[in-house]
C-alpha cells in the first residue's frame, strides 16, 4: 500500500514570569515543529505546525494535542496549506484536541486543508475551554488542485467539530462532503463558491453582542457569509469565498478585530476591509 505514517505532536504552554512558553514538545514524523517565537512581545508565543513530508497520503493518522495552561496566550499556524493525495483504496485522518486552561487565549488559524482527485480525509476536532478562556478557531477547506483542473474531484471529505467547556456542549457539527454522491457546486452546498471557512469566536460577554453587530454591518461582494451567536459565550461565522486569500484575508483581518474587543480597543471595526 505504500507509506504509512502516525504523526504525532504534543505541546503544552505554561506561563513562566508573564511569558509564555512551550514546557513540553513531543513530535514524531512526519509532524514537527519550528521552536515559538515572540513579534508581540513575551506574552504571546507564536507557534508554526509542519508537515515535514510532501503532504498526507492513504493510511496516515496524525495526531495534534495542544493545552494551554492558566493565563497563556499561543497563536498557531501553519505555513502552507494542509495537501492530501489521492487515496484510491483507503482514507487518511487528522485528529486535533485543544485545551485552552482558566483566562488563557488561543488564535488558531490554519491554512485550507487541499484534498486532491480521488482522497478520503477525516478530521476529527475537539476543544476543551475553562473558565474565562478565549479561543479564536478558524478551519479552510478548498476545491483541490485548481491549476490542473482540479475542483470538487476527491472521494471524501467528513469533518467533525466539538467545542466543549464545564457547563456542557457549545458546538457539536458533523458534515460530509462526497463529490461523487452529490455535487458540491449547487445550490444549498457551495452555491456556486469554491472555498469553505468556519470561524469560532469565544471571548469575553461584553464583547460577543458588539462583535456579532460588526460582523452584520459588513457588505462583502466576493463573500456569502453570516454570522449568529451561540448559546453561551462565543459566536459563529461561515462563509464561502472563489479563492483562499479572500476568505483567509477576511477571517485574518476579523481576528484583528476580535483581539482588539477582546481587550477594550476602541478601535473602529473592519477598519482595513474593503467594502466591495
Amino acid at each position: 500500500m505504500g507509506r504509512q505514517v502516525h504523526g504525532i505532536l504534543n505541546i503544552t504552554f505554561e506561563q513562566k514570569r508573564n511569558r509564555t512558553v512551550a514546557r513540553e514538545i513531543r513530535q514524531q514524523a512526519p509532524l514537527r515543529v519550528i521552536r515559538p517565537f515572540y513579534p508581540e512581545g513575551e506574552g504571546t508565543a507564536h507557534l508554526y505546525l509542519l508537515n515535514a513530508t510532501a503532504g498526507i497520503l492513504e493510511g496516515d493518522q496524525l495526531e495534534i494535542s495542544l493545552r494551554l495552561e492558566k493565563g497563556t496566550h499561543a497563536v498557531v499556524t501553519t505555513p502552507a496549506a494542509t495537501r492530501v493525495h489521492p487515496t484510491p483504496s483507503g482514507e487518511a485522518r487528522q485528529r486535533t484536541t485543544l485545551s485552552v486552561g482558566p483566562g488563557a487565549t488561543l488564535e488558531y488559524l490554519a491554512e485550507p486543508v487541499l484534498p486532491y482527485a480521488g482522497a478520503a480525509f477525516h478530521q476529527e476536532t475537539d476543544i476543551f475551554l475553562e473558565e474565562q478562556a478565549i479561543l479564536f478557531y478558524a478551519d479552510l477547506l478548498g476545491p483541490g488542485r485548481l491549476a490542473r483542473g482540479e475542483s470538487f474531484a476527491y472521494r471524501l471529505y467528513e469533518n467533525q467539530l466539538r467545542i466543549v467547556d464545564p457547563e456542557g456542549v457549545l458546538v457539536q457539527e458533523r458534515f460530509r462532503l462526497a463529490p461523487s454522491e452529490r455535487p458540491l457546486e449547487e445550490i444549498g452546498v457551495m452555491e456556486g463558491f469554491s472555498h469553505l471557512g468556519t470561524l469560532y469566536l469565544f471571548c469575553p460577554e461584553s464583547a460577543r453582542m458588539r462583535l456579532l453587530t460588526a460582523f452584520r454591518s459588513v457588505e462583502r461582494a466576493d463573500l456569502f457569509w453570516g454570522a449568529t451567536l451561540l448559546s453561551r459565550r462565543g459566536l459563529a461565522v461561515r462563509a464561502l469565498a472563489h479563492d483562499t486569500p479572500a476568505l483567509h484575508g477576511f477571517f485574518l483581518t476579523s481576528g484583528t478585530f476580535f483581539e482588539r474587543r477582546c481587550w477594550g480597543d476602541p478601535s473602529p471595526p473592519f477598519e482595513n476591509i474593503d467594502h466591495s
